[in-house]
């Protein structure tokens, strides 16, 4: 599965709890990749209700709070501007690159 295009990231969201890894503490789905831009690591997440989230973290950051998106054409969109790296790690779930 690669995001291609815009409807691919739909394709993604819509199938996210079979290509994210269940989190039992926090009851949310979760996929990690690179966050190119600052040099550390997305996650992005899918609580119990459908609402999705990211959190950034790396060595010199730390997002305070998730933040949560409120439409799925955001979410779609930020998928979009990171698909590069959320493709290599689409490609090796295991590592998440």
């Amino acid at each position: 599965m690669q995001i291609k295009k815009k409807a691919d990231a739909e394709f993604v969201i819509d199938r996210f709890n079979t290509v994210a890894h269940w989190d039992s503490d926090g009851e949310k789905h979760y996929f990690v990749f690179a966050d190119r831009k600052r040099g550390g690591q997305w996650t992005l997440m899918k609580d119990g209700e459908d609402r999705f989230s990211i959190h950034g973290l790396g060595e010199d950051y730390h997002d305070e709070d998730e933040m949560f998106f409120e439409e799925r054409s955001s979410v779609v969109s930020f998928m979009w501007e990171n698909r590069s790296a959320l493709n290599a790690a689409l490609k090796n779930p295991s590592g998440q690159a």
